[in-house]
């Protein structure tokens, strides 16, 4: 079926799934609005009062979706007042088509009304990635599927296509063109195994990383990767203001803020005194290198696109393609042999939040730290903790006497492996009284809040410190006590859900990583985690 070029151009916006077109009426625009007329069920026309809320609304539907949103304009001024839409989508990385009526190509560069050089205006990088004078009717098409994939691919941004009215009006037994399948498998390109590798060993060698999420990051399938990647990391993250919204009430305890306005944010601190700094589809503009990266931290950045590089953005590990498929690469690698202090005490939580009755004791270390700044327990005399003393060796026997006192209440009594062996034996009472009674044991294998202290106090050495590895759960279950060894979140709160679902005693020995204990001591780096 003959159809002319800007039948082409419709056509090839339908087949491709756009679903509005923001447009001002004008003379040069008249055969693309006859075109969409004829289409009017497929797609519809959204009628603006200024030029420029016409390219702000296709920003937003760029913004939003990911796939460029479409204003088409009349020539001149019309199009002229494109500029600023334009350039704020290439600035903020969003997917724009921009579509122009243009006079006939016999009246380019004459005395006429109405006739700028649109293009020449249009082409330079800090207004789009892509402007140019169509030609040829039977390459609109083709010209449509460039411009919507240079749209989309690498930093998304605006593109811009001029149209003379003879291009329009031409005849053409060409058709339109699907390129979707294209335009999905730019979203779906992921990292080597090699490169997931390094990403893995820099994060576990790192003692205070951070997260910055940017706007490249901001869909629900990255989200998802996201909050997956801190629950098991428990790495600290700040946001930039285009990346609002990506962590739920969930991820409170690592949530610090968000930075990139007047960099005086907790945020801020955070990265000012971070050793890695994962940026997650960080468009640079939200957050110059150069106010964060002076020193020359180690960088991870795991995005669709790399960024501008220069002396204080040269990324150690460069993480390329889906954000949502790397993270998801990079979570699975990370080994689940242990846990972040503030992922067991975010496991805690959530049982003591279903279950507020909850009495809970703590012996003494760097746990009861932990426990002490960051857990809630929402009734008095149910937060039992040895403060003046700091005594190692209480949690066990005074989660006996709560358990005696409340039979019907269950008591979570917490302890590192070397306070509980104060008092271990006394597993044998618990067994004997069956009393309602679960015990966490943090295992390090090593009297930490004291080794910290030496490492700060003597220029990192450390004597004395390092105790024998004993199995909790076998001991536990010499008892006749019921027992779990657990090395990941999950497997944790599969345990507590467990314990909670009887009155018989339980043992949980949890597998911590340690590392982020030496920053308690400080009051100011204790707030970041």
């Amino acid at each position: 079926m003959s159809m002319n070029g800007a039948d082409l151009i419709v056509d090839t916006l339908i087949k491709n799934g756009v679903k509005y077109v923001f447009q001002l009426p004008g003379g040069k625009l008249g055969p693309l609005l006859m075109a969409l007329k004829k289409r009017e069920k497929e797609i519809e026309v959204v009628t603006v009062r200024h030029e420029q809320n016409a390219g702000f609304m296709a920003q937003g539907i760029g913004r939003i979706t990911g796939r460029p949103g479409v204003v088409m304009t009349t020539s001149g001024p019309g199009a002229l007042n494109l500029v600023t839409p334009l350039a704020t989508a290439i600035s903020d990385g969003d997917p724009v088509l921009a579509i122009s009526g243009q006079v006939p190509q016999a009246k380019l560069l004459t005395p006429y009304p109405q006739n700028p050089n649109i293009s020449g205006v249009m082409n330079d990088s800090t207004v789009t990635k892509y402007a140019k004078e169509i030609e040829d009717t039977g390459a609109l098409a083709d010209e449509v599927a460039n411009a919507y994939i240079t749209s989309i691919n690498g930093n998304p941004g605006a593109v811009f296509m001029d149209v003379p009215g003879n291009v329009l009006l031409t005849e053409t037994e060409k058709e339109g063109l699907e390129f979707t399948a294209i335009a999905d498998q730019l979203a779906n390109t992921i990292s080597d195994e090699k490169t997931i590798s390094d990403t893995v060993g820099k994060i576990k060698q790192a003692k205070r990383p951070v997260i910055i999420v940017g706007a490249r990051a901001m869909d629900e399938s990255a989200a998802k990767a996201i909050q997956a990647f801190v629950r098991k990391t428990g790495i600290p993250v700040v946001e930039t203001f285009e990346a609002t919204g990506l962590l739920t009430h969930e991820f409170n305890e690592n949530y610090v803020g968000r930075v990139g306005l007047f960099n005086n944010l907790p945020g801020d601190e955070l990265v000012y005194n971070s050793d890695l700094v994962i940026t997650l589809g960080l468009n640079l503009v939200e957050y110059w290198a150069s106010v964060w990266n002076s020193d020359k931290k180690t960088v991870v950045d795991i995005d669709i696109v790399v960024d501008h590089l220069d002396e204080t953005f040269i990324p150690d590990t460069l993480v390329l393609g889906n954000i949502a498929k790397n993270l998801k690469n990079i979570t699975k690698t990370i080994s689940s042999d242990s846990l972040h202090p503030l992922e067991i005490v975010s496991s805690l939580q959530k049982v003591i939040d279903k279950h507020p009755d909850t009495t809970v004791v703590m012996d003494g270390g760097s746990h009861e730290v932990w426990m002490g700044s960051y857990l809630n327990v929402y009734r008095p005399k149910h937060f039992l903790m040895s403060d003046g003393q700091q005594t190692l060796g209480v949690g066990l026997p005074w989660a006996i006497s709560a358990a005696f006192l409340r039979p019907n209440e269950k008591i979570l009594s917490s302890g590192g492996d070397e306070s509980f062996m104060f008092s271990s034996q006394e597993l044998a009472t618990v067994a004997h009284y069956k009393l309602n009674i679960v015990q966490v044991i943090w295992v390090d294998k090593e009297y930490n809040m004291v080794e910290f202290q030496q490492e700060l106090d003597y220029q990192g050495q450390e004597e004395g410190v390092d105790i024998d590895y004993i199995g909790y759960k076998e001991m536990a279950e010499s008892y006749g006590i019921k027992a779990s060894r657990v090395h990941s979140k999950e497997a944790l709160d599969a345990a507590l859900i467990e314990a909670y679902r009887t009155t018989e005693p339980m043992v949980i020995e949890v597998i911590e990583d340690n590392k982020q204990n030496i920053h308690l001591r400080d009051k100011d780096e204790l707030k970041k985690y």
